[in-house]
């Protein structure tokens, strides 16, 4: 007798697609539990199939939600054993290039992965010897001659960055059928969640892996309303694109039902649909009132007050500080506010995006020691042992590091939780850690090249971080960034994709902001603009539960001094 319990709390659509044995195309409204949905299907495989070594596998778009599906699953006490998280890229490496780099020219004799630091430090420096001169803003890769420069850079230091990580993924699978249907036959289901941020790329590497052998389950859900990553190459196939590129039939299916916002907030956000879903709540909130207002008059200087007004108001209704959040379309005008907002609201705490020394990277393994060292022994337990198994795996994998069998993950976690704190410099005593964590591996981090320039880069970077953002290098300030923040949210539409708040507060909503110039002045972006412009503030309303402030303040000005006018599609609202 299957075990039906996992799921009896799902409504009766949502129980609908973790039962399905077939594809699925699942298009999902604001609100309506897609992630939700996705936990419990993997739950529910798993307890079906208890003994399976078969992976059921979720692909997000961000690391953050692939993290909050894992500490889901955890909270519910599922054995994730056989269940994978992770964004595409970590996809690729972990059941792609990892097992099968020796069947490819570039990849066979070793390869190491680059961030984003690392793509620029080699651009500048390729400009600089090139005497090309790079502005702010400058994409180096518009010069053919810096491209080309960096290619041969990468090719020769063995390197990859992200583009190539699945540029190298695809070929692999090109060029070695087998390897497709290896992966395929330790694969059951795999779930795709915020699809319509998949790019062909994408696309393609799944592509060959299933139709290998045609025996994995998929699952693609995501809302072509939230299509916010076109400029990233994006692209929300319709069921018969999908049947076309896998070579198979998708059942669609949907969720329609909101269980977020207010009808009130719904009906207010609806008219930015591109694609209309006729959504309709259905939250035990979805009678209340709602205070919902647009504000195009205000001075940009008085903008902090009243935003800080605002947030006092809510408080003082009883609305937590965690239900508020903040947001603009771009991260320049967040740290400004941040700090006049802290000034204003010295006894509220903030959830704000504060510099971290250590910028987010979860594919290098001294970021992931950094979470390790600086994070609470105590906490998220589940969480750092994946970290710690992570860790021994790209050590072993990607570096060619023996570690005695004697060594596992709890000894990792023992070392990371053993540090010296005598000294108040995080960085040092990071340093020192990682000393101590290597020396109890046996392993000689200095004897290793490709290890070392890593380590040293990670470390040059943080420094580099430190030291052009002014952050402190005190150990408890650099604990402070991993801590789990509690807080008014102040953040980017991007960065709350996904996500609700009782109370949320919109500014910068000018033309040049939002939508962006190219889609302004571009003539190839014109027709595109005011469907990309909705799809940011469909997202941006659509996180509100019950109240939604909006602002499009007066007095920011363009570089050359033009004033800044309100974004036109907000012109309807009265």
């Amino acid at each position: 007798m299957e075990n039906y319990s996992i799921i009896d709390k799902l409504n009766a659509e949502q129980r609908a697609v973790c039962l399905e044995e077939g594809n699925i195309l699942l298009t999902a409204c604001a609100g309506s539990g897609k992630t939700r949905t996705i936990t419990h299907r993997l739950a529910y495989l798993q307890n079906k199939y208890p003994n399976s070594q078969k992976y059921n596998i979720a692909i997000t778009y961000t690391n953050r939600a692939a993290d909050e599906i894992y500490s889901r699953l955890d909270n519910m006490g599922i054995d994730t054993s056989a269940i994978w998280t992770g964004t595409i890229h970590q996809f690729c490496i972990n059941f792609i290039i990892r097992p099968y780099s020796m069947y490819s020219e570039r990849l066979c004799k070793g390869y190491s992965i680059i961030d984003e630091f690392t793509v620029n430090k080699y651009c500048h420096n390729i400009a600089n010897n090139l005497g090309i001169t790079l502005k702010a803003y400058d994409n180096p890769f518009t010069y053919y001659e810096i491209r080309s420069a960096y290619n041969d850079l990468l090719l020769k230091n063995k390197e990859l960055d992200f583009d190539l990580i699945l540029e190298c993924s695809l070929e692999l699978l090109k060029k070695n059928p087998f390897i497709s249907e290896n992966i395929s036959s330790i694969i059951r289901t795999i779930h795709v969640d915020e699809y319509q941020d998949t790019n062909e790329l994408q696309y393609s590497i799944l592509s060959e892996i299933y139709k290998s052998q045609n025996k994995i389950c998929l699952l693609f859900v995501g809302d072509v309303n939230q299509a916010i990553y076109g400029n990233l190459g994006g692209v929300a196939k319709s069921k018969k694109e999908l049947e076309l590129i896998f070579e198979t039939s998708f059942k669609q299916m949907h969720l329609r039902g909101c269980y977020r916002s207010t009808q009130q907030i719904i009906d207010f956000y609806k008219d930015f649909e591109v694609n209309p879903t006729g959504i309709v709540s259905v939250s035990k909130i979805k009678d209340e009132y709602s205070e919902i207002s647009y504000n195009k008059s205000i001075s940009q200087y008085n903008l902090p007050n009243e935003i800080a007004r605002i947030i006092r108001k809510e408080l003082s209704n009883g609305v937590p500080q965690n239900e508020i959040c903040v947001l603009a379309p771009q991260w320049r005008y967040i740290f400004k506010l941040t700090n006049i907002l802290k000034n204003l609201l010295p006894d509220i705490s903030f959830d704000a995006p504060e510099i971290s020394p250590f910028k987010y990277d979860p594919l290098n393994p001294f970021y992931i020691l950094a979470r390790l060292v600086f994070s609470e022994a105590g906490k998220n337990i589940n969480i750092r042992k994946k970290l710690a198994k992570e860790f021994l795996e790209i050590i072993k994998n990607d570096y060619n590091i023996e570690i005695s069998n004697r060594y596992d993950f709890l000894d990792l976690l023992k070392n990371a939780n053993s540090k010296d704190i005598t000294e108040k410099n995080g960085i040092s005593v990071y340093e020192k850690a990682v000393e101590h964590i290597f020396r109890s591996m046996k392993v000689s981090l200095s004897d290793n090249e490709k290890l070392f320039k890593t380590y040293k880069l990670f470390i040059e970077k943080s420094n580099n971080r430190m030291a052009k953002n002014n952050l402190s290098s005190d150990y408890d300030d650099i604990c402070s960034f991993f801590k789990e923040k509690q807080g008014v949210v102040i953040s980017t539409i991007h960065g709350v994709k996904g996500e609700e708040y009782n109370t949320v507060i919109g500014f910068g909503l000018l033309n040049g902001v939002i939508p962006h110039w190219d889609y302004i002045l571009k003539s190839d972006l014109k027709p595109i603009r005011e469907s990309e412009t909705k799809k940011l503030l469909y997202v941006l309303m659509s996180r509100a539960k019950q109240n939604l402030f909006l602002f499009s303040e007066n007095d920011r000005i363009t570089k050359n001094g033009s004033p800044l006018s309100p974004t036109d599609e907000l012109s309807k609202i009265q």
